[in-house]
């Protein structure tokens, strides 16, 4: 369900209202930010990416209809924009994940050197994700978006959604067995 004050503070972005839409891009920025990088794998460009998604919800801000939220909405911007850079720059390496580096703590260099493993794994096995598939795992499970709202930000049906979440489930669970049993 949207917020009030999303849908209020949208309605004065439609009408130019330039502080609605600074606090739009605060209340926004953040989380895109997050969700942006962990498709694109750079911060430069996620950056770039971010900004020009707020430049098109400023000059697009009119054909929103409010079918889905306003975060929503953003959203499929931001996973547009990030889709034709990659196309551009033809490269699909994702590196999600950077929150893994965080848990590895202590002195533990066996422990340690485990944690490194299975993030670097991790981060291989999304490349052979599609793109698509790519987009729902990392909304559903970093975002903790409901399928409904993945269906409207990836542009496919609900029940789309959720099979390209457990193919890519799928697909990840048999490429880190694959891995791990080389490896182990």
């Amino acid at each position: 369900m949207q917020k009030a004050t999303d849908i209020q503070l949208f309605e004065k972005v439609q009408h130019r209202d330039s502080r609605a839409f600074d606090q739009l891009v605060r209340e926004h920025s953040p989380a895109l930010f997050n969700f942006i990088i962990q498709i694109v794998s750079n911060v430069e460009d996620a950056q770039d990416i971010l900004q020009d998604t707020f430049v098109k919800v400023w000059e697009k801000s009119h054909q929103f209809q409010g079918k889905s939220s306003v975060k929503t909405w953003i959203t499929r911007i931001a996973i547009n924009l990030s889709y034709s850079h990659l196309k551009r720059r033809q490269r699909w390496r994702f590196s999600l994940l950077e929150d893994i580096q965080v848990l590895i703590s202590g002195s533990d260099p066996v422990k340690e050197a485990e944690q490194v493993f299975h993030s670097e794994l991790l981060e291989k096995s999304l490349v052979t994700l599609t793109p698509r598939q790519r987009s729902v795992v990392i909304a559903r499970i970093y975002e903790d978006l409901p399928f409904a709202q993945i269906s409207e930000a990836v542009g496919c049906s609900v029940n789309s959604a959720k099979v390209h979440f457990h193919e890519g489930k799928k697909r990840i669970e048999a490429f880190m067995k694959a891995q791990a049993g080389n490896h182990g």
